[in-house]
């Protein structure tokens, strides 16, 4: 069993219920990497192997791909520099620790403008686990905005019970509801405010299955919908009419018990898209958007034609880096 199993079935299980800290959790992995191996061309092999593994188990977060991105250029740039193996492990060191303060600082400022949307006495409905939602909140208190929040269980994996729970623990009052019930409790809301695991270049959201119906019932009763989250998870590949994978989830998980008992089946995506007509804005740390101005957004960001990277390649690459630095 490799060394890194145990973080690998963390994100994999989606036990890490924020997207943002499960990419924080996974990129801790790369100095060790480094740090590891005998040399820095084990380190390379071992590097593919873990990117790979992760974008395996994490297909929908384009979070972790950009993130990868910026790392694996960030070991290309070292190894033409002559670095070592454990030169490299405490330059990414450096790195992530530059990343995770960019993306807590990109969170906050998102929750802040997001916060300003928001009025005393709102009620708000949303759904699973999201860190910037959770941010939203701590910024409200701050504020001294008084709320009332309705959040959706969320299953399969029921995470909304978790936020439900911290949301309470700040002092708002708070109404637990099953998925199913959205459509009923929309008359009573003010606003839905939900995150995201990617945004495409199009405006439309890919988040945990459900929210596109919570979407659907607010849009039917004229409730505003806004998306905060950072512009770490624009898609930009989605340009090019690359589609973000939605992995399923079948059997005992979501039956636990149940499918021994009886002749049965089940499964469930885990996530789902909501179409952009059915999203208000998008609040990200660059600003207050509408979903057909986030190409904009994504050209500022990317450049056009905004380049791309298969991660898994370039993971694969960096060995002939190291081959073609040796030859020469």
């Amino acid at each position: 069993m490799a060394w890194w199993e145990d973080t690998i079935r963390e994100i994999a299980e989606y036990r890490i219920y924020s997207s943002t800290d499960a990419v924080l959790r996974a990129l801790e992995l790369f100095p060790q990497v480094f740090k590891r191996a005998y040399n820095l061309r084990e380190s390379l092999e071992t590097l593919a192997e873990l990117v790979n593994k992760l974008v395996e188990v994490r297909p929908t977060s384009v979070m972790l791909n950009n993130m990868m991105r910026r790392l694996l250029r960030a070991v290309e740039k070292h190894i033409k520099a002559g670095r070592s193996a454990s030169e490299i492990a405490d330059a990414l060191e450096l790195e992530i620790k530059s990343l995770r303060r960019e993306l807590e600082s990109a969170v906050n400022i998102a929750a802040t403008l997001g916060a300003r949307r928001v009025r005393n006495g709102d009620t708000l409905m949303t759904c699973s686990y999201s860190k910037t939602i959770m941010a939203l909140f701590h910024r409200l208190r701050e504020e001294g905005k008084r709320v009332r929040v309705y959040v959706t269980e969320s299953r399969p994996g029921s995470e909304g019970v978790e936020m439900a729970k911290e949301i309470s623990s700040m002092g708002f009052e708070v109404e637990l509801i099953v998925d199913s019930a959205v459509r009923f409790f929309m008359k009573d809301v003010d606003l839905v405010v939900v995150g995201a695991e990617a945004i495409a270049a199009n405006g439309a959201v890919v988040n945990k299955v459900g929210t596109s119906m919570i979407a659907l019932a607010a849009h039917e009763a004229r409730v505003r919908t806004f998306v905060i989250a950072t512009t770490h998870k624009f898609s930009h590949e989605t340009i090019f009419g690359e589609l973000v994978r939605l992995p399923i989830i079948r059997g005992v998980k979501l039956l636990p018990g149940l499918e021994r008992e009886a002749d049965l089946s089940a499964e469930s995506p885990l996530f789902d898209v909501t179409p952009p007509e059915y999203i208000d804005a998008i609040i990200t740390e660059r600003g207050v958007v509408a979903p057909e101005a986030v190409i904009l957004l994504v050209r500022e960001l990317y450049g056009w034609p905004p380049e791309t990277m298969d991660v898994i390649s370039a993971a694969h690459r960096l060995l002939e880096v190291v081959e073609s630095g040796a030859a020469s």
